[in-house]
């Protein structure tokens, strides 16, 4: 923040919002948004492809009620029980889908996290996870094909799950992952990051008993949604 008033960025309102994400960036400070929350952060900052959505809401091949849902939740009035708790229809802002969900399964409803459209819109959302993986899973396997099928014939890629996701331990038996680093090396440089996943309630136990074997099993049983590999063939010269 000191460097943004240094460089006087601060006076123009563009150079200031780029100036701040830059240096939120550089300090490592992103796991957090910047304005509050995710979608205001993707309305707000430069570069975040409105372009793109001010064209999906303008095409006329796009049904109503696409739009509609989508505006609905752009402009921040999608029913979930944060919005009702501001306009005083609701005083309680748990998620009602976790809570649900969880008394299905016998678990605490303890510490329910807020009912907002991004976390039902998560796999964090216990009532809603199946459905938004699921979707997930649809939207990458579709891009993952279209991208193996776009190769040339002098392609260096190797796709190394066309059929279905692998567990980070199964892909480290392919020959060519192998070479990348050892295991014990790639186990360490994760470690950081892999601290810094939310631990969901259902795997609190496990986590109690040993958060450093937890992370590091949650890492090995990680299932990218897919892997590309470029093989690199030398020729040396006899």
């Amino acid at each position: 923040m000191v460097r943004v008033w240094q460089q006087n960025t601060w006076i123009d309102d563009r150079k200031f919002l780029k100036s701040y994400v830059r240096a939120r960036a550089e300090q490592g400070n992103i796991n957090h948004p910047a304005y509050g929350t995710w979608t205001a952060d993707f309305m707000l900052r430069q570069n975040e492809s409105r372009a793109f959505l001010g064209k999906y809401l303008n095409d006329p091949r796009v049904p109503w009620r696409h739009k509609r849902r989508e505006m609905i939740a752009i402009t921040g009035i999608i029913p979930v029980a944060k919005g009702l708790a501001k306009i005083k229809q609701r005083s309680d802002v748990s998620c009602r889908l976790c809570k649900r969900a969880r008394e299905q399964r016998g678990a605490s409803t303890e510490n329910l996290p807020e009912e907002a459209c991004g976390h039902i819109n998560s796999d964090f959302c216990d009532g809603m996870a199946t459905t938004v993986t699921a979707v997930h899973h649809f939207i990458w396997r579709h891009l993952y094909a279209s991208m193996q099928a776009a190769q040339t014939p002098t392609s260096k890629l190797r796709f190394v799950t066309p059929d279905k996701e692998s567990s980070m331990s199964t892909l480290r038996q392919e020959a060519e992952c192998k070479q990348v680093c050892s295991r014990e090396s790639l186990t360490e440089k994760t470690a950081v990051i892999e601290k810094t996943v939310s631990v969901k309630e259902h795997k609190r136990e496990h986590y109690d008993f040993d958060p450093t074997l937890f992370y590091e099993n949650h890492f090995w049983n990680r299932r990218p949604d897919g892997i590309v590999i470029k093989i690199i063939i030398e020729h040396y010269a006899s």
